[in-house]
């Protein structure tokens, strides 16, 4: 979160009582990110948004594929044929739509560049086991 604010971002935590033991962190939101922050480009493992703009949708691909990870992606839209072209141009693993973390046990799941290794679930998952 330092480096977050240090590069300019502004962060927003809840009052939250943590447990003493163990490494915890609250829930975070960043706003007025840059996709030059650090906390844009990195995977951050926690409870933690980065908010970045875009005007257009070709502009939130273009930011969204600017990074060397991509382990999902998640679209909004109300418009079925928006999701399906952004989800076509998105380089992730998988892309949720209008939905994030949910799982078809039959449907492969991992990373793209950088992120995961491999695939695990469905047919996919099992491939590596068979040859």
């Amino acid at each position: 979160s330092q480096a977050g604010e240090a590069e300019g971002a502004q962060r927003w935590s809840p009052a939250c009582a943590l447990p003493e033991q163990g490494f915890w962190f609250p829930p975070t939101v960043f706003t007025g990110v840059a996709q030059s922050h650090r906390i844009a480009r990195e995977e951050i493992f926690g409870p933690v948004l980065s908010v970045l703009t875009f005007r257009t949708p070709g502009e939130a691909i273009e930011k969204a594929n600017n990074t060397p990870y991509g382990l999902s992606a998640g679209v909004w839209s109300e418009k079925g044929s928006r999701v399906l072209w952004m989800a076509e141009r998105l380089r992730a693993g998988v892309v949720w739509a209008n939905t994030f973390n949910k799982f078809d046990p039959a449907a492969p799941f991992g990373g793209y560049k950088e992120s995961g290794f491999g695939r695990e679930g469905g047919r996919h998952g099992l491939e590596a086991y068979l040859r």
